[in-house]
């Protein structure tokens, strides 16, 4: 049994396994479907992202006044700050319920979070193939996708989407 040593630079070969040792091209046309594949993929990952922000409903938000606290000028006792109330400032919260954990938009939205991390580190996975045409066809199909699907989102929604990298 010979054990290969996985080339730690970009390179160009098509008989490689891509994520899983089943999933190795024996032809220039698999390679080619591949590629398209793992564009599809990290297409449709830019279209859940968008699909998750979408799906979640508007929490109610409550707020609450607050005391804000600040160190004075003054030194207190043995020469150490003292804290006092200067003003109340209002904070925004949303409500942490039973209700809100077993909520279905909750638990869908659970479900979508496993399924975007999942698809996200196998991507990563990917990329670490080091398949130039592979990297190349992954980072499409993340632009592609952000390219069509970005400009509905904010950039809150966009951030809040997340990624594993970032």
């Amino acid at each position: 049994m010979m054990h290969m040593m996985m080339e730690m630079y970009f390179h160009f070969r098509i008989e490689e396994p891509i994520l899983f040792r089943e999933w190795k091209p024996l032809n220039t046309t698999a390679y080619v479907f591949s590629c398209i594949e793992i564009f599809l993929i990290a297409f449709c990952l830019e279209a859940l992202k968008f699909g998750r922000t979408k799906l979640s409903p508007k929490v109610k938000i409550v707020e609450k006044k607050v005391d804000c606290c600040c160190s004075t000028e003054k030194d207190g006792l043995w020469n150490i700050p003292e804290t006092i109330p200067l003003t109340q400032k209002t904070v925004t919260l949303a409500p942490f319920t039973r209700d809100s954990l077993i909520s279905k938009f909750h638990m869908a939205s659970s479900l979508l979070v496993f399924v975007q991390h999942f698809i996200d580190y196998s991507l990563m996975l990917v990329s670490m193939t080091y398949n130039w045409p592979i990297f190349l066809s992954l980072l499409a199909g993340h632009t592609t996708g952000y390219f069509f699907l970005g400009p509905m989102m904010t950039v809150e929604e966009s951030e809040a989407a997340g990624s594993c990298c970032s």
